[in-house]
């Protein structure tokens, strides 16, 4: 019996219906039957609920397309102040093209397809504009053209460490709900046992605490 042969949706209503007759039946069950000791009913319940309450996380939702969302306008905003500082660059440094092009237009637009590649890029400029004020300063570039580049780096950092933890915290709810269907599938199958041995002149019993032939599996 594998797991797999059954839709999640399926396989806890199937649970479920373990779960309502399993007390009743349990005293004729237990005998014989190996796992079905005192606390496995408990452990069973326990187990269901815990599915039950904190179901599979899809992996994009309404929280992350808002995070990207973000992210993707603070990139349109972050372009703007970066072309201004690429003019203030230039005059700083007239004679180092290689500086100059590493953070030009063909540069920006190569990195500026998505907000991870621009995030790198406006860290990238925060060192510079750190190590270089002094030049920039000389060359008229506006304080608030630098002081804002550097705002729009932390907050894109912020904004990306955020939805990073969200995420992480989200993996781990899925990673805990599939050990915990696994769990539960293993209980399952102890009932289908014990229920399979203790119930052949039981018709009712059999049906309600086996799992059904996989050709009435929709």
């Amino acid at each position: 019996m594998n797991i797999s042969s059954y839709p999640e949706r399926e396989l806890l209503k199937i649970a479920s219906g373990f779960k309502k007759h399993l007390k009743d039946k349990f005293p004729v069950m237990k005998n014989g039957s190996f796992g079905l000791d005192q606390g496995f009913i408990y452990k069973f319940k326990a187990l269901f609920y815990e599915v039950q309450a904190h179901p599979w996380e899809p992996v994009v939702d309404h929280v992350t397309t808002n995070y990207i969302s973000e992210l993707e306008n603070l990139k349109n905003q972050a372009k703007n102040f970066l072309l201004i500082f690429r003019f203030y660059l230039q005059k700083a440094f007239p004679y180092d093209s290689e500086l100059c092009e590493s953070f030009g237009f063909v540069e920006l637009e190569r990195v500026a397809k998505d907000y991870a590649g621009l995030r790198i890029f406006l860290e990238r400029t925060v060192n510079l504009i750190n190590e270089k004020k002094a030049y920039l300063r000389n060359a008229n570039c506006p304080e608030s053209t630098l002081d804002e580049i550097i705002n729009f780096s932390n907050q894109m950092n912020e904004l990306h460490q955020q939805m990073l933890e969200y995420i992480e915290k989200k993996e781990s709810i899925n990673r805990a709900y599939q050990n915990n269907l696994k769990e539960l599938f293993k209980l399952m199958e102890i009932v289908h046992e014990a229920a399979s041995k203790n119930f052949q002149d039981d018709p009712e019993s059999l049906r309600n605490l086996t799992f059904p032939p996989k050709e009435l599996i929709h």
